[in-house]
């Protein structure tokens, strides 16, 4: 009864604190969800005739100063955004950004964890890789539909129903290309049909490419040529592994001083990388042992983390890919006594959320000397009272 009494505050305390999400971020629509702001202003370009990915054009339009990065086919979909008033289209995005979050935490529930799965997986996945739903849901991203997608894929994928598994991961990458990766899966099941579904897939996605290449060469140009200017991003919005080690290599040269040598940097990168998929692809033939579901399970999880690590530009809000396989690791681990420890070390980086939030996070840090002293005094209070009292 405790638990379920618990469990239920917990949900209730999760649904108030993203009602007061919505309410804040709806109140402040000219700071939140600047992503949003720039492809809807995009579409509107597409629209009026304009050419929506000169940057001249669009940052002063959209009061921003980021590029549309997507295919020019996507432009349609940010066009149905532009033709309601702008703080209408804000609370639609915005609102079905929330409604869809809450539906995939629920099919990830069902789907994924199963009996692995509790009330805690909701603070994980709020609290989680610095709160990494919180910065999706604040930057108006549209890496949540992203997500959604290409979870619906993986489920067909462990289903072994291989063409909704392709299908989904194709729709997926039309916007950030990026996720047509993930048809790597289609090599690890047994069977010689895996490699017409690998092939097929990647040829229809090199037509949905190649057709907006000879249909709108313009515009495709300018996709590409805004794509490539991206990569250039700070580590504080890309905290990837090409990054790290970018920032490593700046440290030392500033220590040696002498100019960062980039090519080093990428060298260091690439072996990482080789390193990652090397060992990740030995775990997954060790996994053909498992039983069909668990195995493709596994590999989902395991693809999931190879794509993280070895992607040179994984946004901070695109860590929402790794809150499922992290939390099942957490909870099925063989040393089930490091699970409490493991849940706090995912969450304890977190505080950016709301300003109250940061706020105690700064408090905790600021004393956290002091209430190491507490835990210490507790410790002698604990050992002292659960002695017996001295005879006289």
């Amino acid at each position: 009864m405790p638990k379920k009494i618990a469990a239920i505050a917990i949900i209730v305390l999760l649904l108030a604190y993203f009602i007061t999400l919505i309410l804040h971020v709806s109140a402040h629509d000219d700071q939140y969800l600047w992503d949003f702001r720039t492809h809807r202003e995009a579409g509107r370009l597409l629209a009026s005739g304009s050419n929506p990915y000169d940057a001249d054009i669009l940052s002063p339009q959209a009061r921003t100063t980021f590029l549309y990065t997507y295919p020019p086919v996507t432009l349609f979909f940010y066009r149905l955004f532009a033709i309601p008033d702008y703080r209408t289209a804000f609370h639609i995005f915005l609102i079905g950004k929330l409604v869809l979050l809450i539906g995939l935490v629920y099919f990830w529930q069902r789907e994924f964890l199963k009996e692995s799965g509790d009330t805690l997986f909701y603070i994980f996945c709020l609290l989680a890789f610095n709160s990494a739903i919180f910065l999706d849901m604040i930057a108006g991203n549209i890496n949540l539909v992203q997500q959604a997608l290409l979870w619906l894929g993986f489920s067909f994928y462990i289903k072994a129903r291989y063409t909704l598994f392709c299908l989904f991961i194709l729709i997926a990458a039309s916007f950030k290309m990026t996720p047509i990766f993930f048809l790597i899966l289609m090599l690890l099941p047994d069977g010689k049909n895996k490699f017409k579904y690998f092939f097929g897939a990647g040829a229809a996605f090199l037509v949905y490419l190649l057709g907006q290449f000879l249909i709108v060469p313009d515009l495709f140009t300018g996709f590409i040529k805004n794509a490539l200017i991206v990569v250039g991003e700070k580590g504080e919005v890309v905290p990837s592994t090409n990054k790290l080690i970018a920032a490593v290599v700046e440290m030392m040269a500033g220590i040696a001083g002498s100019p960062p040598p980039q090519a080093l940097a990428s060298a260091f990168f690439l072996t990482a990388a080789a390193g990652v998929v090397f060992f990740s692809y030995k775990a997954c033939v060790r996994l053909r042992l498992a039983d069909r579901d668990t195995r493709s399970m596994m590999e989902v999880f395991m693809v999931c983390l190879v794509y993280a690590l070895i992607h040179p530009r994984f946004k901070d809000y695109g860590y929402i890919l790794l809150l499922v396989p992290s939390y099942y690791i957490i909870k099925n681990t063989a040393y089930t006594k490091l699970a409490p420890f493991l849940f706090i070390l995912f969450i304890m980086s977190n505080r950016l959320m709301l300003p109250i939030a940061a706020s105690i996070y700064d408090i905790v840090w600021t004393y956290y000397p002091l209430m190491v002293a507490y835990c210490v005094w507790g410790l002698y209070l604990n050992l002292i009272f659960s002695r017996e009292a001295p005879k006289t």
